[in-house]
């Protein structure tokens, strides 16, 4: 069941009180998802959000017919009359409900994980349809098994080839001799963060190849870091028992304070409009 907070949520254009949710007990079939980050009141990169929703619905074959601008207007509404600041906000579009907007639970990493790096683990495990953000409760049982088993913070996926594509809920980028390693654009989720992540590459001169790394070969990397919505960039300090420098990694290090002026700057131009 969707964990589903604050006072009011949208079920296609009508507010509703969180007090009558059972909707929520209701959905079934074929779904997508989106979660946007709601940083000082502003929906961090909200229009590469909605670009990645629209093309999850035309690849799924869900209709959705609100336009972007109905979509954002329910955002910022909700943010508003929750009065949220902080909080990650959640939609889903289904065929038999529609598009629901809401509030969702939020946990995100502690300052120590930006500081020190975070542990990880391997699972072998592959998603079904990467470029796609479709509900699949297996999926997130099993890794929230694993995660809770090897008291990680991630789990980094395996492929039938024993190489490292992805986190279950983030991308991975690899650091090795001053070049950055990260999975092929085709075979991982297209997280917002990774996109803002290899423009940054560009922009400060850093080699990304659009590689994988076998399992094997991570004895010889200089360090690691995820990207997501809830995680922005953050390091990992080990991977089971491999430890990593990735907090001292200069090329990490300056992708980390890049990325926090680059949000700096969406919220400031949002809030000045």
């Amino acid at each position: 069941m969707e964990q589903v907070e604050e006072t009011f949520y949208f079920i296609n254009d009508q507010k509703k009180a969180t007090e009558n949710s059972t909707i929520f007990n209701q959905l079934d079939g074929k779904m997508i998802y989106e979660v946007i980050r709601v940083q000082q009141g502003v929906a961090l990169f909200l229009e590469d959000h909605l670009e990645r929703f629209k093309a999850s619905a035309a690849a799924t074959n869900l209709t959705l017919t609100d336009s972007d601008e109905s979509i954002t207007q329910r955002i910022y509404q909700l943010i508003s009359v929750n009065q949220v600041s902080n909080k990650n906000i959640k939609l889903i579009l289904t065929a038999s409900k529609g598009l629901l907007i809401f509030f969702t639970k939020t946990t995100y990493p502690p300052q120590e994980y930006y500081l020190n790096g975070m542990h990880t683990t391997l699972l072998k495990m592959e998603r079904i349809d990467p470029n796609i953000k479709t509900v699949r409760n297996d999926y997130q049982k099993r890794v929230l098994a694993e995660r809770e088993k090897q008291q990680a913070y991630e789990v980094l996926l395996v492929d039938q080839d024993n190489h490292v594509t992805e986190g279950s809920r983030s991308n991975l980028f690899i650091v090795k001799q001053n070049k950055l390693y990260t999975s092929p654009a085709k075979n991982v989720l297209l997280g917002i963060v990774r996109k803002k992540t290899l423009a940054l590459c560009e922009t400060l001169g850093f080699e990304v190849l659009e590689e994988t790394i076998p399992v094997s070969k991570l004895a010889e990397i200089d360090g690691a870091f995820i990207t997501g919505t809830g995680n922005n960039i953050l390091p990992i300090q080990s991977i089971e028992t491999l430890t990593l420098p990735s907090t001292s990694n200069p090329i990490i290090k300056a992708l980390m304070n890049e990325y926090t002026k680059l949000v700096e700057s969406y919220i400031h131009s949002a809030t000045s409009r």
